[in-house]
């Protein structure tokens, strides 16, 4: 018994429309899986420019030094809602833009949540009491929404990841916080030592060259 009946079969001519059919069939599904694996590596490439990009701004000098003075101030005693309302606002905004960015598509929430998930967790339960007492004195419960939502979604992932969770206990957030300190320090101080310029005397740059060489 056959199968396939290749007897009448033709490649060329009348009769070949079958083949030409699925030829082109063919092309288009190789053409499509290009297509497909050359748009993954675009957002993979992206998403690493992306958290990169992420990376530089949490870690830059200027936030590190908002980050420093809302932990003298905690450690100090200060009520969180009355920490320096100016490095709130300043790390509030960071994470808020980063939450707009994630709620529009533009970051994934899962790949954000595997490098950033407990930090974003830990801010918020840090200057939640500063974002309430601006809500309520400027009569805008939005502000800072979108941060508000990201940390929400973090501690939804920490949670399922069996990850340290922040949302419940504000106090750990603050301790953990104030003993951050040396290392925000310590952050400073080479971020301080890149920008010292020495300058040395002539004597001292000049290098001595083999006899021959002279």
């Amino acid at each position: 018994m056959k199968l396939i009946n290749t007897e009448e079969m033709a490649l060329i001519g009348p009769g070949s429309e079958w083949f030409w059919t699925a030829l082109s069939g063919i092309v288009l599904a190789v053409t499509f899986l290009a297509i497909y694996r050359q748009l993954r590596m675009q957002r993979s490439q992206s998403a690493r420019e992306q958290l990169a990009a992420i990376r530089r701004e949490y870690g830059s000098e200027r936030l590190i030094r908002h980050k420093l003075a809302c932990a003298y101030a905690i450690r100090d005693g200060v009520d969180p809602a009355h920490i320096p309302e100016g490095s709130a606002d300043e790390i509030s905004g960071f994470w808020d833009g980063i939450a707009e960015l994630a709620r529009a598509g533009h970051i994934d929430t899962a790949t954000l949540h595997n490098t950033y998930g407990a930090s974003c967790e830990f801010w918020w339960a840090n200057l939640a009491p500063i974002v309430a007492r601006e809500r309520a004195e400027g009569d805008d419960p939005g502000y800072y929404e979108a941060f508000e939502w990201l940390a929400g979604r973090m501690d939804t992932l920490n949670q399922a990841a069996g990850k340290r969770r922040f949302a419940e206990r504000p106090d750990t957030a603050a301790s953990v916080l104030v003993r951050n300190i040396p290392i925000y320090e310590e952050v400073l101080r080479v971020e301080e030592a890149l920008r010292t310029v020495i300058v040395a005397s002539p004597e001292a740059t000049t290098i001595r060259q083999p006899e021959q060489f002279r």
